[in-house]
């Protein structure tokens, strides 16, 4: 039987991950941008980062093989963003979305995406190779 595990690798979930962070960002802008012209609409923004490094996105995930090892207390590439009112103090005249600040997060974002979709890709063309036998 296959080993699962090598699909279940701490880099593959961050990415995962990661692209869940961001079609979420996507979303949340997007409905900003859609709102631009509503009045009262409050802007609001994907929380990812901040709670990325509050659950120790900084830290190396461990994993145990034996009894007795220690073991990680937060693991990061199980968290997820939120969203929140942005709470900018910028005013257009209608609510409080700017418009120049959303297009710029959409194309960040966008790029972000591309990125981690590229890279995702890469690595199951590794295994792809690897499966099939084929050497570079």
């Amino acid at each position: 039987m296959i080993d699962r595990s090598i699909f279940q690798q701490a880099h593959l979930g961050s990415v995962k991950n990661a692209l869940t962070a961001y079609t979420s960002r996507q979303r949340v802008t997007a409905e900003n941008i859609a709102n631009v012209e509503t009045g009262g609409y409050k802007a609001q923004k994907y929380r990812f980062e901040d709670m990325l490094q509050k659950a120790g996105g900084n830290s190396i995930p461990t994993r145990t093989t034996r009894t007795g090892h220690i073991t990680s207390n937060s693991s990061p590439y199980h968290t997820s963003g939120e969203v929140a009112e942005q709470k900018a103090g910028f005013d257009n005249g209608v609510n409080d979305v700017n418009i120049d600040q959303e297009m710029t997060t959409l194309a960040t974002n966008e790029l972000s995406y591309r990125l981690a979709t590229r890279l995702l890709s890469m690595k199951y063309n590794v295994l792809r190779e690897a499966v099939s036998g084929r050497v570079r």
